[in-house]
């Protein structure tokens, strides 16, 4: 219980940083230069979907899902430490080192979803080009047909019926590029 949030914290700091290290150089090769940080709407964005995908875990019992949870937000507010999250998985909950490593991915391209969305929206940007990660044995067809495809964040793609973003869907690798206004 006394190391959950310091775990939590170091996973969520790390994924961010990431991820703002990633979006610092696409900017800056399009002739901008942005300051990152974290803003109360994107923590907000960020808290409201992490207890939603967390729910979504079946293998854990019900009652420590709040506590998954916690090692959750701590992973993505230290950068995203995926090794760390699934150690603690597995060791707080008894799950497989596969579960584990298989929640820790799933559970950080969800975070990183939410941070990326509200952090375009913050900056104006409306569209962003899919991009398949080509990962995994079996990709799904309709992700690698969506490659390439140009959407609007706030709606999401249309894949398979419904809108989605990248790394919303369970085991989703895609990620997908801002589409400058310019």
């Amino acid at each position: 219980d006394a190391l959950a949030p310091q775990i939590a914290t170091l996973f969520l700091n790390r994924t961010v940083a990431q991820h703002d290290t990633l979006m610092k150089k696409y900017m800056r090769d399009a002739g901008f230069t942005v300051r990152f940080q974290m803003t109360p709407f994107q923590e907000e964005a960020l808290r409201a979907s992490l207890g939603e995908n967390v729910g979504l875990i079946k293998s854990i019992g019900q009652q420590y899902l709040s506590s998954v949870e916690t090692h959750v937000w701590q992973c993505v507010q230290s950068g995203y430490d995926l090794s760390t999250l699934s150690q603690n998985l597995k060791k707080s909950f008894g799950v497989s080192k596969r579960r584990a490593e298989f929640i820790a991915r799933d559970q950080s391209a969800k975070a990183h979803a939410v941070i990326e969305k509200a952090r375009r929206q913050e900056l104006g940007i409306t569209e962003a080009i899919w991009q398949h990660s080509h990962g995994g044995k079996e990709p799904r067809k309709s992700h690698v047909a969506a490659d390439g495809r140009k959407f609007e964040i706030a709606k999401g793609c249309l894949i398979d019926g419904k809108r989605i973003l990248p790394g919303e869907e369970i085991n989703c690798r895609c990620v997908s590029k801002s589409v400058l206004p310019f």
